[in-house]
């Protein structure tokens, strides 16, 4: 009766999705949620050059090289973003905010003004 009962029990948690994973587990969930990743690409249309930028919430990616005034195409997988067109998130030159599913061509967004500019982004949950 009790291992029926257990059984039973553990079926219908597996089909309602409960599960318990230990805490080391858990935490790895947690902190794969815990950054925020921006889709660039030195193309509209997401293509050229492109890489996928991962940050925990809050830091500041500065752009390498590749792409540093090179990005035409931008976007978050989710949570609140600004690019920036200074090195270290500055706004001495201005900035714009993005999310998702963010902006596939630059030169036509706002006044054109933000394409091949980005040199910095920083993004909040």
């Amino acid at each position: 009766m009790k291992n029926s009962l257990f059984l039973a029990l553990s079926t219908l948690a597996f089909g309602l999705g409960i599960n318990a994973l230990p805490a080391s587990a858990a935490d790895a969930v947690m902190e794969k949620r815990a950054q925020v990743c921006v889709f660039v690409g030195t193309d509209a249309d997401f293509k050229g050059l492109t890489q996928n930028q991962c940050a925990a919430p809050g830091v500041c990616w500065e752009e390498s090289s590749s792409f540093e005034d090179q990005i035409s195409s931008i976007g978050a997988d989710h949570g609140h973003c600004r690019a920036f067109f200074d090195r270290g998130c500055s706004d001495n030159e201005g900035h714009f905010d993005f999310g998702n599913p963010g902006i596939a061509d630059l030169s036509k967004y706002g006044d054109g003004k933000s394409n091949d500019r980005i040199s910095s982004w920083s993004c909040i949950e």
